[in-house]
């Protein structure tokens, strides 16, 4: 009897831990992005929106993490989501960003995966471009981070890396060099606006 009762329990106990969710800590802006956003925009202070940020066809927004279920990298966002609102306040920290920009920045999220055994890391591949860049460029990363030998603790530092995931991501996007055309901040730059 008692073997059986520790049967049930153990079952409901993996029945439980297969419907947590688990959330990232909330984004914060760079200090190395914001400064590298402020000298892309240059002395014209160039600002832009941003637009949509979806997924490419065949990327999965809510991977499976073990026996956790799917990660959720914020409450109440999804992946697409997140990389959004954390461009925005990158942006919006820098003083580049407009919400009524004529200049819309989208992109388009092309690879989204982890792995939570080790070594640990979150691969994103972003493909974005703007209205002054239509064919934009692609930046990616592949992030490391420290794993646990628990599938909660695994799942859980899977989805608190996410942020800081994103955050090498957006270096990537702003430290590019098309990131100034991106912008409308090459203008400037290139001595285009003396030529009228």
């Amino acid at each position: 009897m008692k073997t059986l009762l520790s049967g049930v329990l153990l079952f409901v106990s993996l029945i439980l831990a297969a419907c947590e969710t688990t959330n990232s800590i909330p984004y914060k802006a760079s200090t190395t992005n914001i400064i590298a956003i402020q000298q892309a925009t240059g002395a014209k202070g160039s600002k832009v929106s941003v637009g949509s940020v979806e997924l490419a066809p065949g990327v999965d927004e809510s991977p499976l993490c073990r026996l956790a279920g799917p990660i959720k990298v914020s409450p109440g966002k999804t992946p697409s989501q997140y990389i959004k609102e954390a461009f925005i306040e990158e942006l919006f920290a820098a003083q580049a960003y407009d919400p009524n920009s004529a200049n819309v920045v989208t992109a388009t999220v092309e690879k989204l995966a982890f792995s939570s055994i080790s070594p640990a890391s979150w691969t994103i591949g972003l493909k974005i471009k703007s209205t002054t860049s239509p064919n934009g460029y692609s930046a990616s990363v592949d992030y490391k981070f420290n794993t646990s030998f628990t599938a909660y603790g695994a799942c859980k530092n899977v989805a608190d890396a996410f942020g800081p995931a994103v955050q090498e991501l957006l270096k990537q996007v702003v430290t590019n060099p098309g990131f100034p055309a991106l912008t409308g901040g090459s203008v400037l730059a290139s001595g285009s606006s003396d030529k009228h």
